[in-house]
Formats: structure tokens, sequence, C-alpha cells
């Protein structure tokens, strides 16, 4: 564990990269010992390759397992609150601003309707990215959580593979009911530097949220996302 680390902090001082003999040197380990704690690394994701031989350099799952109140989020939770306003307002149904944590969602702010019976995940909630609308939308954008997930939960993988391979056909990914009993979701992707930075949704009773209004509604987030500054693909 604590050579795993240093090779990590080897890597974090070089912002270019760092090569296996920089690294190895730097962890005062050899070659042959950091080539295979590397490999690891890069199968559960903390570390990428660009091209055989070339440099190593972080991913973002380290960043995204210790999310929280970062700058960048609070930046991003100030500039969309009207949105998620609005789309409440619009739609009366509750909604949400989410972001990706390791294998999870993190959900940054809500909107919540007026309706008695209405779904509700707190600020500050967690739910998982595989099997949920909000879920699936991130995934969509961001290849590198596909490939550790698919690595880290195979089976789960398998059975959401498809429903994220259509959100990245659609533009959005819906959930009629699959995670929650009787609730149904419909989540958008935004986009910053040709990944899915976060995701808009909105879930609320399947009776009120039918298949063909979810399609709408998705269509409707991504409309009042962009007026408010939400990068769009």
């Amino acid at each position: 564990m604590q050579r795993a680390f240093q090779l990590l902090e080897a890597i974090a001082a070089a912002p270019r990269g760092a090569r296996l003999s920089d690294i190895a040197d730097a962890a005062r380990l050899n070659r042959s010992t950091t080539h295979n704690l590397l490999a690891t690394l890069q199968e559960l994701g903390y570390v990428a390759q660009p091209s055989r031989g070339g440099v190593y350099t972080l991913t973002d799952r380290l960043t995204d397992l210790a999310r929280g109140a970062s700058v960048a989020d609070d930046l991003l939770r100030e500039r969309l609150h009207p949105a998620l306003e609005k789309i409440t307002q619009d739609i009366g149904e509750t909604c949400y601003l989410a972001v990706p944590a390791g294998a999870q969602y993190l959900c940054l702010d809500a909107v919540e309707a007026r309706a008695p019976l209405r779904l509700t995940i707190p600020i500050g909630g967690r739910e998982p990215l595989l099997g949920t609308a909000i879920g699936h939308a991130l995934l969509s954008g961001r290849s590198d959580l596909c490939d550790h997930l698919a690595v880290d939960q195979p089976t789960a993988w398998q059975l959401a593979a498809d429903r994220v391979e259509r959100a990245r056909a659609d533009g959005y990914a819906l959930d009629l009911a699959d995670y929650h009993p009787d609730i149904s979701c419909a989540a958008v992707p935004l986009w910053e530097d040709d990944r899915a930075r976060a995701a808009v949704a909105v879930a609320g009773p399947l009776t009120r949220l039918p298949e063909s209004r979810l399609r709408r509604i998705a269509t409707r987030i991504r409309e009042t996302v962009a007026a408010h500054g939400g990068a769009q693909p």
C-alpha cells in the first residue's frame, strides 16, 4: 500500500506525466517492481498510459473518490441552481444535479417538487452509477469509469452496458422504475472538455412520468441547462 502511494505521488509531481524510470527512481524501487505496481494501478483505474512505453498519468478516479465541497463543485452548483429551480417550476417534479464519485454518483444540489409523493435524494447523498439513469448519463460520457466498472463489477456492467450505450446515442438516460420502485427518471449529461462533468435529472412517480413525457423532459432539461451556462455536446 505504501509503495502504491509513493508511485501516485511521483506521478502527481509530474504534470505532463512521468516515465517508468523516473517513477522508479522517485519511489526508490527497481523497475520490475514499479512496472508491476503501475500495472495494478492502471487496472484499478488510478493510472493511465496513453501510449505504450510512454509516460504514466493520473486519471480522474482519485478526484472522483475524494469529491466533497470542492471549489469546482461549489461553482457548478451556484451556476446551475437557477436552472434546477426553473426545471422544477416548469415540470413540477424534483430536479437534481449530480457528479461521479467513484462507482457512485454524488448529489450536489436538488430542488424538490411540492407534490406530496416525490423522490428525495438528499444533497450529499450517493447512489450507484450502474442501474440508475443519472449514473448511465454520466457513464455515457466517461469511458474511464466504464472501463473501471467493467473490470470491478463485471456482472453489473454487463446488465447496464446496453443502457449506457443507448444513453450515449440519445444524449440522455431514462429509468422507468428500474432502480427505485414506481419511480422514473430522465437524466442529461453536462459536458466539459469532451467528457461528462455532471448530470441534471428529473425524477418522480412513474404514474406522472411515463416514458413519452420523460423524453420530452430530457429535451427541456437540455434547453434549460444550456440557457444557464451548462455545457452540452
